[in-house]
């Protein structure tokens, strides 16, 4: 039997067969540290956490806000509506309208492409399917050239116009492994819904795989077309005040003309949404959403009258082509009085809605580019943008110039407030206003001119070498005797002559709401004004100035002396058609007194005469209106001199009218006229301005000379072989009226080959001479029925069919017969006596 352990024996084993625990063998010391370490750790975890809360929720909170208001919002524009710009009458010159940017996800589309898995890299590759491809692409070619959406038949598939569009719509969609290509731009609504229908439709179909009876089978797959908003800014007539009114670049923002100096004005306010998105981007339900609405731009309506304006293009034009003006021409019609411009014109231009397209004018930019060296040369450069020499020190010119930029740049401007020129003899009715509001002179003060005149070691002549002798101050200006001004300037002296220079406003900027005006007028001043220098400015030829100074300056000194800021803006009003702003005339100050000009209102008179006179600015004269004016042919003196050695000319002539109190001044410059008759601007400018006023005063209602002329008979000069625009001249001066008939083929620069009535007939004052210039018979109209009709309203209805209306009897009672029966097919121009009583 076994003996039981003791209890010594059992406390023994236990303490054998218990663990030993490792913490009893720490020191209180350890254990303490081991403790706070702990402790340490989670307060410093805590103050890490508690930092990075305070950072994220408090320091940077709005930063972090931002952040999350980024994933979880869109923020949406809303495109303000830019402004409108009207004439003075309400003729709409440019517009906005919505297009469509028509664009592809080929990357989505997968019914133009098929997929398969490469299993060795487990890469998708896609091949386009050709026959879809193109099936879509003509599809939609179609839709985008149909104009409507609706007349696909209409489109010439042979076109080269179809073939471009096809191509770059066939080559975009091809483009697989891209997510977004534009197919077209600026889209009307219509081809867009017509798109998206044939889309819709397409993808209907397809939506599932099937087998159609005659055995076609249908691929499961889809076409991902959509389209973009975007706003276009729309210039209905074309290249028509083109550099007045400017345009907009690609962004829609104001780049040049009224576009751009009235950009703050035209732009308006974007507005914006904002609300909720998911995670896909795409906005999502928000009863909570935020709208900021637009404020849509403001319209400018504009002094600019849209007929005056047309008259001036048309007529301007003619003068550029018949006379060969090398260096574009300019035209301004003004209000003397407020300064608001009428009509202002560049010839030749551009058209708005492609302002980067140049190639119509290509030949004429390219010669001029070509005659003008001096201006034009394109000289090789090196990596610092310093011009490369030649062993003489001269530049290197390039050898094949892109010229792209300077063709642009040139028909872009607006010639007359950006380009300087030498006024010449129209610069003699300043210098007259000078000498007769300082009491230098009256209209009766004399010099004598001997064809030669010494100042210093220089010598004058005057044009021709002519030889004027004793003559008064208005005889002076219609002779434009360099010699009279020259003596003139020098009982001036060179502080008064300055100091009116400066009044007059030639030493800045006129302050027309345009931009780009130029602020580089070159001119001598009071301390440089030596005797030479005085002398050549006392008749236009020592300072470069703009047309727009110089149609101010006159303005002032017929208007009575006051300086007025010219502008083209008359008044801004919002979209619902009050007015915002209205512009008004702004005298910048007076500068010669009342009786000064009405002098000078005599003299110019004095030099267009009465239609009895030649010479001077005669060929400005239209029967029945009182004109003032002087003509300029002034020499480039910057420009390199033409093959005959003498000075490249600018002819140029100013009219102001009625005479005896003037409403409207109208100017005409041609910049390097090539006439091989003359370089006298008295009949090459002249005659364009006498041609505009025959149009527009009419037109205007400017009062007349009040002479009844109504009894008196013209007999009609002979036309044919006069090119059409000189031809009018002499119908001008006459009393008698004229018409172009137009004609299919090019009128510019055309003799006139037939008119009617003939030449010798015998016909009323005021009668309408029809010309043409491509037939021999002229052409036939219908004689209305006037019968009963009142003489002024059956006179309309006979001008208006193309006839001359002569009355007999009793003007107050009512026709009672025609010379010509009703419903009878006679010559355009025809005189039709009606009998009333």
């Amino acid at each position: 039997m076994q003996n039981k352990p003791s209890n010594d024996q059992h406390k023994s084993i236990y303490y054998r067969l218990r663990r030993s625990d490792p913490h009893e063998r720490l020191s209180a010391r350890l254990r303490h540290f081991s403790f706070g370490a702990a402790v340490f750790f989670v307060v410093a975890a805590a103050g890490i956490v508690t930092h990075s809360l305070y950072n994220i929720q408090i320091k940077q909170g709005a930063t972090f806000r931002q952040y999350a208001a980024q994933q979880q919002l869109l923020d949406s524009t809303i495109q303000a509506t830019r402004g409108e710009i009207y004439d003075a009458s309400g003729i709409t010159l440019a517009s906005t309208s919505v297009v469509w940017t028509i664009w592809a996800d080929p990357s989505y589309s997968t019914a133009l492409f098929t997929s398969q898995t490469v299993e060795e890299t487990g890469e998708a590759v896609k091949t386009v399917d050709e026959t879809t491809l193109a099936e879509v692409s003509r599809q939609l070619t179609l839709r985008l050239l149909s104009g409507d959406g609706e007349s696909l038949d209409s489109v010439d598939t042979s076109s080269a116009e179809y073939q471009t569009q096809y191509q770059t719509v066939h080559d975009a969609l091809a483009k697989n492994g891209s997510s977004y290509q534009v197919l077209a731009t600026k889209v009307n609504n219509a081809v867009k819904l017509s798109i998206e229908k044939y889309i819709s439709e397409y993808n209907k179909d397809h939506a599932k795989a099937k087998t159609l009876e005659d055995g076609t089978v249908i691929k499961k797959g889809r076409v991902s077309v959509s389209s973009s908003k975007s706003f276009q800014r729309d210039y209905p007539y074309g290249a028509f005040a083109a550099s007045v009114l400017g345009f907009c670049n690609g962004d829609g923002e104001g780049f040049y003309g009224l576009e751009k100096s009235y950009d703050d004005t035209l732009a308006g306010v974007n507005g914006r949404t904002i609300t909720l998105r998911n995670a896909y981007g795409n906005a999502i339900a928000d009863a909570n959403a935020t709208t900021y609405a637009a404020k849509d731009g403001s319209n400018l309506v504009l002094s600019l009258d849209v007929n005056v304006q047309e008259v001036v293009e048309r007529y301007l034009n003619e003068a550029i082509y018949a006379n060969t003006v090398e260096n574009r021409g300019a035209a301004i019609v003004m209000n003397v009085k407020t300064g608001a411009i009428l009509a202002m014109a560049s010839k030749p231009d551009f058209d708005p809605n492609a302002p980067l397209d140049f190639s119509e004018n290509l030949a004429y930019l390219n010669e001029q580019v070509n005659a003008e060296p001096e201006i034009y040369t394109i000289y090789k450069k090196d990596a610092n943008g310093s011009y490369l020499r030649d062993e003489q020190g001269k530049k290197i010119p390039e050898e094949d110039p892109d010229y792209t930029g300077t063709y642009r740049d040139i028909q872009w401007k607006n010639k007359t407030i950006t380009e300087l020129y030498y006024p010449g003899s129209v610069f003699k009715v300043i210098t007259a206003a000078m000498g007769v509001d300082s009491g230098k002179a009256t209209y009766y003060t004399t010099f004598n001119c001997s064809g030669a005149y010494g100042v210093a070691k220089e010598t004058y002549h005057c044009a021709g070498k002519k030889s004027h002798g004793v003559q008064n101050l208005a005889e002076a200006l219609r002779n434009s005797c360099n010699i009279y001004f020259i003596q003139l300037g020098q009982r001036l002296g060179p502080s008064v002559f300055y100091d009116y220079f400066d009044a007059f406003g030639f030493t800045e900027r006129t302050g027309v709401d345009l931009p780009n005006e130029t602020g580089m007028m070159k001119y001598y001043t009071k301390s440089q004004l030596g005797e030479v220098e005085l002398s050549s400015s006392s008749f236009g030829q020592a300072m470069a100035v703009t047309p727009l100074q110089v149609c101010t300056a006159i303005s002032a000194a017929v208007n009575g002396g006051y300086l007025v800021t010219p502008h083209v803006v008359d008044k801004i009003t919002d979209q619902n058609g009050n007015v915002v702003e209205e512009i008004g005339a702004n005298v910048r100050r007076q500068v010669i007194s009342k009786s000064a000009s009405e002098t000078i209102r005599q003299i110019m008179e004095y030099e267009v005469g009465d239609g009895t006179t030649t010479g001077g600015g005669s060929n400005a004269y239209v029967a029945g209106y009182r004109i003032g004016g002087k003509s300029g042919t002034s020499e480039q003196l910057n420009m390199e001199r033409r093959a005959d050695g003498d000075y490249k000319k600018v002819a140029s002539f100013a009219a102001v009218l009625p005479a005896n109190d003037p409403e409207i001044l109208v100017y005409v410059m041609l910049d390097d006229p090539n006439n091989a008759r003359t370089d006298y601007s008295s009949i090459l400018a002249a005659p364009v301005v006498g041609n505009i006023i025959s149009e527009i005063a009419p037109y205007l209602g400017i009062a007349t000379d009040g002479i009844d002329r109504s009894q008196n008979t013209v007999k009609v000069p002979n036309l044919v072989g006069k090119e059409w625009s000189n031809a009018q001249v002499s119908l001008n001066t006459k009393g008698l009226k004229h018409q172009l008939v137009e004609s299919e083929s090019d009128q510019t620069a055309a003799v006139v080959t037939y008119q009617y009535p003939h030449a010798g007939a015998a016909v009323a004052s005021g009668t309408t001479i029809y010309l043409y210039t491509d037939t021999y018979s002229g052409s036939h109209t219908e004689v209305p029925d006037v019968s009963g009709k009142s003489a002024d309203f059956a006179r309309q209805m006979l001008t208006a069919a193309g006839l001359n209306c002569q009355v007999a009897g009793d003007s107050a009672g009512t026709v009672q017969s025609q010379s010509e029966a009703a419903g009878s097919s006679v010559q355009k121009g025809t005189v039709v006596t009606i009998t009333c009583g």
